[in-house]
């Protein structure tokens, strides 16, 4: 084949191409941000803001110190799944991880407690004490997911079970963040149990629905 001939064939194959306007990281991180205070929004729209919040005054202590985790997981979890999205050999999508080990302190402090106070715990896990929490917090948090699935479903991830598990546990620690704003219990076993199944249960539901739906 000569040099023209080859030239030619080039020119062929690229001349229908139209330049890709290059991901911006920033527009997805912004996707992720209106989700999550859209969720928050219609929450507190239509169920309230936690008493103390609402007067002005902070949470107590330790469930602000699990506010703050879950933030933290949800963040995490959100950076990661927005990375998958970019194009890249080799980066690293695993900070998530670290984030979710912290936030095993939670269950871990509401066991120590529950051994303390076995009539407390049973409370806890009583239906009608926190499943409310729970269904609130998977719902709430569907606005961070749908931001990430449609940021990642054009990206096509080379990892789509590693990338369900990001969204949903971006997603269900999203929602938990906003219950936590409005659900007015102070108790950890409540915490953990209730606002945690939102993020576990979030998480299963990204790995096995989501998942097959960002394959090649």
């Amino acid at each position: 084949m000569t040099d023209a001939s080859i030239d030619e064939l080039i020119d062929g194959l690229a001349g229908d191409l139209r330049p890709v306007k290059p991901r911006r990281i920033v527009r997805g991180s912004l996707w992720v941000a209106a989700g999550w205070l859209v969720g928050a929004a219609a929450l507190l729209w239509l169920t309230g803001m936690r008493h103390d919040l609402a007067a002005g005054t902070m949470m107590p202590a330790l469930p602000l110190l699990a506010f703050w985790t879950i933030v933290a997981l949800g963040v995490a979890a959100a950076w990661s799944a927005l990375r998958m999205g970019l194009p890249g050999v080799g980066r690293d999508y695993s900070g998530w991880h670290w984030a979710g080990l912290a936030a095993l302190a939670l269950p871990v402090t509401a066991i120590v407690i529950g051994f303390g106070d076995h009539h407390a715990a049973m409370e806890a896990a009583r239906p009608e004490n926190g499943m409310r929490c729970m269904i609130e917090g998977v719902v709430s948090g569907l606005g961070v997911g749908v931001a990430l699935f449609a940021w990642l479903k054009r990206a096509a991830p080379t990892s789509p079970t590693r990338a369900g598990w990001a969204i949903g546990i971006a997603a269900g620690a999203a929602g938990a963040t906003i219950v936590a704003l409005h659900c007015a219990s102070n108790d950890m076993m409540h915490i953990a149990l209730w606002h945690g199944l939102a993020v576990a249960l979030s998480g299963v539901a990204g790995r096995i629905l989501l998942a097959p739906l960002l394959r090649w």
